[in-house]
């Protein structure tokens, strides 16, 4: 979750500065500091962990995207004369200790990881402008894209198929588990340091805290900090109380330690998880890759277009080929192979899309390079479901970053939306997971925009990080149409478990079942856009929303949730497609006439 934009970070540094002080200046000194190396006077503001910070509101739009342009180009300049790597490395990272972005080690670190990406892709695309980089990284701040960013994918006519309604005639159900950022710390310390000022807290080499309060518990913490190895075993365990055919794991399995991965330890770490599922569980298990998995964590590139094999994730794709095919039980490898997608079929009529939804994350500084559909995935994922259409398939599709958020890249957002809205009745359950919270968000009619279409659920995550208890959900599945009838949330309260001695395992509990909390008949996009109006009138329903996105965390819910937290989660869950607010606008007005 945490970004990797370091390279970034002489972009929107001064974004806070120039909204209160000299633009210009700001601007100036550090155009100037790439263009000669003559490092500016030292700067009085700071604006530490910025990259940690929900920027979208922090900072002024205007500001940071004329910034971000003057900045790029004069790198791009540079670079055209003859920055070597190591200048740039050692230019972006005093600006990045000059602002206490970060400090030195994670400064260094991620800028290191990155810098050969960037030059790769400054070095060979002609004529490269600054709205290529600043309109996809900072899309949320509306940066203008020039002529760039536009493409369709071609979607075969027609409405969606007639389908069989969920009815009496079903013959029963079945439960999927989902999993989801489990962010597994092999470097988790207890009694570590829980404010540590790094992406990452309770690591060994931070030391001890002085404090018990300010002490990283044994199960894990509220703070920084993601999930010690016994955690992830006792989650497993527990788990296994439960009744279920399939497992959905919705990807993220390395930690947030962003600025010291390689391909060799994601490798062991990685293949580590996939091991225990493979022991632990003997139901098929459908993962997918969550944005941590490579090396550096976010990056994609397109090995067909790529003349440096040593910037390939090809040893990711195929770790995953060799593992995956295994777990779920059937050959993925593929379109593995190709790209970290797949489709499979457990049993007739039923069929699991996983799809990389990794390519649309706007901290992939690839898609700066190429963003036209990266590996022929969204092509590859509307013929697939022309297909089980005609089969008169039902399809469950896991993707790991969720399509309305400003991270995910508009031109792909608005072409995934294309391809749920053409097969709305077909694909019959969505679920993602990167934003470790509780969440769903409503697809609806482009053409007809009070109809639902569909429904995304988040898996939350097992991770902590930040402020939320561990959790899974149980979803129980018509075994007729297979649509999703209702789900339960389990998890433990962090606070009691690590009050308790480490002999004694946390006590998970049921947390709520939607259809109870929410008072509706199932999940179909039809019943869940119920549950808006609901929310809109009763606003209590918006506060229970609230606690459960952080499940019960104390750290997360402490405060409540105003109006206006309120107002922000009932747009959030209204929008499926990055910048189309039309739904978003019209439940917060109803909202407004609520109680």
């Amino acid at each position: 979750m945490v970004s990797s934009r370091f390279l970034l970070c002489l972009l929107p540094l001064v974004g806070v500065v120039i909204a209160t002080a000299d633009f210009e200046l700001a601007k100036d000194g550090f155009v100037h500091y790439i263009k000669t190396g003559e490092k500016p006077p030292p700067v009085s503001y700071k604006i530490p962990h910025v990259f940690r910070e929900d920027m979208e509101k922090a900072y002024d739009n205007d500001e940071i995207c004329t910034l971000c342009a003057a900045v790029f180009t004069a790198v791009v300049d540079e670079r055209l004369h003859g920055m070597t790597k190591e200048q740039l490395v050692e230019t972006v990272q005093y600006i990045c200790l000059a602002l206490e972005i970060e400090n030195e080690r994670v400064c260094h670190g991620a800028i290191s990881l990155n810098a050969d990406i960037l030059i790769y892709i400054v070095d060979n695309y002609p004529d490269i402008k600054p709205e290529r980089l600043c309109g996809s990284v900072l899309q949320s701040f509306g940066c203008p894209t020039g002529d760039g960013f536009e493409w369709t994918i071609d979607i075969a006519t027609g409405n969606a198929a007639e389908r069989p309604e969920l009815n009496d005639d079903s013959t029963g159900s079945f439960n999927i588990l989902q999993l989801s950022d489990i962010h597994y710390d092999p470097y988790y310390k207890v009694n570590g340091v829980a404010d540590c000022g790094e992406p990452i807290c309770c690591q060994e080499d931070q030391g001890e805290a002085t404090a018990e309060q300010a002490a990283c518990g044994y199960w894990t913490d509220y703070a920084m900090a993601d999930a010690p190895w016994y955690l992830v075993e006792e989650t497993v365990r527990q788990t296994n109380t439960q009744d279920f055919d399939y497992v959905y794991y919705t990807g993220d399995i390395i930690s947030h330690r962003v600025w010291q991965t390689t391909v060799e330890n994601n490798t062991e770490t990685i293949a580590k998880l996939y091991t225990f599922f493979k022991e632990s569980y003997d139901v098929p298990v459908f993962p997918i890759f969550g944005n941590h998995e490579p090396h550096p964590l976010n990056v994609w590139p397109d090995d067909e277009q790529l003349q440096d094999e040593s910037l390939s994730v090809k040893w990711l794709f195929k770790l995953a080929a060799e593992q995956w095919s295994d777990l779920i039980g059937q050959d993925v490898t593929e379109t593995v192979l190709k790209g970290g997608y797949y489709s499979a079929s457990p049993r007739p009529g039923f069929r699991v899309i996983g799809v990389n939804g990794n390519l649309c994350y706007t901290d992939n500084w690839w898609l700066i390079y190429d963003d036209v559909d990266p590996f022929q995935q969204l092509q590859w994922l509307a013929d697939t479901l022309k297909l089980a259409e005609e089969a008169k398939e039902s399809v469950h599709i896991l993707t790991h970053v969720p399509t309305g958020s400003g991270s995910c890249l508009s031109v792909w957002s608005r072409e995934y939306r294309r391809i749920i809205e053409r097969f709305a009745t077909t694909i019959t359950g969505q679920f993602n997971g990167h934003t470790h919270r509780d969440e769903f968000h409503v697809y609806y009619n482009s053409s007809a925009p009070t109809q639902a279409i569909g429904v995304a659920y988040n898996g939350a995550s097992v991770t902590p990080y930040s402020n939320s208890n561990p959790s899974y959900k149980i979803y129980s599945i018509d075994d007729t149409v297979f649509t999703l009838l209702d789900y339960e949330e389990w998890t433990f309260n962090l606070t009691l478990a690590n009050s308790r001695p480490t002999t004694e395992t946390p006590e998970w509990f049921k947390l709520y079942s939607f259809v109870e909390a929410y008072g509706v008949n199932n999940l179909q996009a039809s019943e869940v856009d119920k549950v808006l109006y609901k929310m809109a009138e009763d606003h209590s329903l918006l506060d229970d929303y609230f606690r459960f996105k952080f499940r019960d965390g104390d750290a997360g819910i402490q405060g409540g949730c105003d109006e206006a937290c309120q107002r922000e989660i009932l747009c959030d869950v209204a929008k499926a497609q990055f910048g189309d607010y039309t739904q978003c606008n019209y439940f917060t007005e109803l909202y407004g006439e609520g109680k």
